[in-house]
């Protein structure tokens, strides 16, 4: 059930219908099922913000130059991957992560980027839970496994992730 899974397996999955906007519902690890897919919403990334990000962190040119981007393959400005992975992880603390609940996260499997972002792309964000463990030796905690997927306005993949939350379990509540 835990096992890491192919490269660019999310590419090919046809995009579902996700339960809108949980962060308000508290959810506890055994709340969550497998199948089960959320919506981030959406999220339009500007040039200002594409520049100012790789100026400070990522100074390719073809992040932060318009002429030398042209002159490469992306044909343009394009965002870091690290932005448009701050993108989604601000998604999620906007529409999914409950502070009350949510511990963290152990760390991510893998970090794709299929197709670049570019300015003035509208970004659609979903996770999909992949599968759901409450510790034994802790069982006060659970450990929420789920792939993350960003679209462009195109339906293009431009971010997937696979990672584990942490979650409390209702038992931490007695």
């Amino acid at each position: 059930m835990f096992k890491s899974p192919k490269q660019h397996h999310l590419l090919d999955r046809p995009e579902k219908e996700g339960k809108e906007h949980m962060k308000n519902d508290l959810y506890y690890a055994e709340d969550f099922k497998e199948g089960e897919t959320f919506n981030l919403g959406t999220y339009s990334v500007t040039r200002k913000e594409i520049i100012d990000f790789a100026e400070k962190y990522d100074p390719f040119p073809f992040h932060v130059d318009e002429a030398k981007a042209k002159e490469t393959i992306f044909e343009g400005i394009i965002s870091s991957g690290w932005l448009t992975a701050l993108i989604w992880l601000r998604m999620m603390h906007e529409k999914f992560l409950s502070y009350e609940v949510t511990l963290g996260s152990p760390g991510h499997e893998e970090m794709l980027w299929p197709h670049p972002v570019r300015p003035g792309d509208t970004l659609n964000g979903s996770i999909t839970i992949k599968g759901v463990k409450i510790s034994k030796s802790k069982p006060d905690l659970g450990f929420i496994r789920y792939e993350a997927l960003l679209r462009n306005q195109k339906q293009q993949h431009v971010f997937s992730t696979t990672s584990t939350l942490i979650i409390k379990t209702r038992q931490s509540t007695s």
